[in-house]
């Protein structure tokens, strides 16, 4: 049986919609074998939430290898160990499809090549903000294109990441309803602006531009009735320390960008924000992933699931 371990992302960085994505230390583990029929096993958090027959995104996208690899009639067996809070804009169903992509791919030889991967897991998604990072690890700037996707990664230094992720869950389907069909143009230009400032800022180091750049007006105001707190809680990021703060894909987690000395006392204040609005929300406080999707070595114990902070 092949394990492949594969970090939570948080995608829709601020103004960076659809383009950003980040590889986060809170995982799942997808484990595969060849078996006779379709077995698909959950474990762990939000395992009821989460498909347990064919339609798992994982086993979908295994699938896809094997008719890839000329394997069509293969079956799995399929488990999954999963510590990423399903449903909370966290990247769950992506780090699934990936993980049962590269499992699928090793199991079967290594058919396809790191490129074709790449490829097939962004298209199963939709989108390659957080196929990608999950994938390759670290901040993954992509866009979907005919000849397949192109991306630049960046490996952010002495940055971390806290996470606020509140107790109810906001589908996909009511988030992109909730966005209009026009926008102004002037926020258009708001967020092209911070758009590239988000990046300079990440890939120059010079955090403290974050606060302007992770500001955006072309998801989060339409999506703040979805989210009770969400102002408050990225403001209580701010307030804390916090170098930028913004909605984690969809939502309703709310991500803040860092120093490590001040990681846990942004999560804590994100926490008790979220409180003050009557909503019960756990945080954490997480570093970068780089390595993004890995097959650990058979027996190989998976990553210890990371506390919330008090």
């Amino acid at each position: 049986m092949i394990s492949v371990r594969v970090p939570a992302t948080s995608a829709n960085l601020g103004p960076a919609f659809d383009a950003v994505g980040l590889a986060l230390s809170l995982g799942t583990r997808i484990s595969l074998d060849i078996s006779p029929e379709p077995v698909v096993e959950v474990h762990g958090e939000g395992a009821r939430m989460i498909p347990q027959g064919p339609e798992h995104p994982a086993y979908r996208a295994a699938r896809f290898v094997a008719e890839m690899a000329d394997e069509a009639e293969l079956h799995f067996h399929l488990v999954q160990h999963n510590d990423i809070p399903p449903s909370r804009g966290l990247g769950g169903s992506a780090a699934a499809l990936v993980g049962g992509a590269v499992a699928a791919n090793d199991l079967l030889g290594r058919a396809l090549a790191a490129p074709d991967l790449l490829n097939l897991v962004c298209e199963l998604d939709g989108h390659p903000d957080n196929a990608a990072p999950a994938l390759l690890g670290g901040l993954v700037i992509g866009t979907l294109t005919p000849e397949g996707i192109k991306s630049v990664r960046l490996e952010p230094e002495g940055l971390r990441a806290a996470v606020a992720v509140p107790d109810f869950t906001v589908s996909t389907t009511a988030a992109r309803r909730a966005l209009p069909e026009k926008v102004p143009h002037r926020d258009a230009v708001f967020n092209v602006g911070r758009s590239g400032l988000l990046l300079g800022a990440l890939a120059t180091g010079e955090y403290h531009l974050l606060r302007v750049a992770m500001q955006d007006r072309l998801h989060q105001p339409y999506r703040a009735h979805l989210i009770p707190g969400l102002e408050e809680v990225i403001e209580a990021a701010l307030e804390a320390g916090a170098y930028g703060a913004s909605l984690s894909g969809s939502g309703p987690t709310i991500i803040a960008f860092v120093p490590e000395e001040v990681a846990v006392r942004v999560a804590s204040a994100m926490r008790a924000a979220f409180g003050k609005r009557g909503v019960e929300a756990r945080a954490w406080a997480l570093e970068v992933d780089l390595a993004g999707a890995r097959v650990e070595p058979p027996g190989e114990v998976g990553s210890p699931v990371l506390e919330p902070v008090p």
